[in-house]
């Protein structure tokens, strides 16, 4: 993933932010550790269970070239 940078177009940078650091926390902590953060957060449970389920299609960078 690219970071929650001022150049990272996704549309909203504090569930940005949250799914980053849910990703550090996987790397470190694994899977339940990072469910229950993005839960406390409030990242929505099917952002969380995608991102978890599906570790081999997390960005590396995002998508899109510009801002919508």
């Amino acid at each position: 993933m690219s970071g929650s940078k001022k150049t990272d177009p996704r549309t909203n940078p504090a569930t940005a932010a949250h799914v980053d650091e849910a990703l550090r926390l996987w790397r470190t902590d694994g899977v339940c550790p990072a469910f229950e953060f993005m839960q406390l957060v409030g990242v929505p449970k099917t952002v969380a269970m995608r991102l978890l389920c599906s570790p081999g299609q997390h960005r590396k960078t995002d998508r899109r070239r510009s801002v919508r």
